[in-house]
């Protein structure tokens, strides 16, 4: 099953920072002031990503 926006079902685009809540970007507008508090989506696949890395770097060691 698919991620979707908590509040619309829609496409997520950002989530609250340590969590699980996931916000497209019309909802995350409407209900924060200040988009900082929010962690874009892609920015958080791309740290996973990095781990995922360097964990690959440590096994093949």
């Amino acid at each position: 099953m698919g991620r979707k926006c908590i509040m619309c079902d829609g496409e997520p685009e950002f989530l609250i920072k340590g969590t699980n809540d996931l916000y497209c970007k019309g909802c995350a507008e409407e209900s924060f002031a200040d988009l900082s508090y929010l962690e874009k989506i892609s920015e958080q696949k791309s740290s996973i990503e990095d781990v995922d890395e360097l964990i690959e770097q440590k096994l093949s060691e």
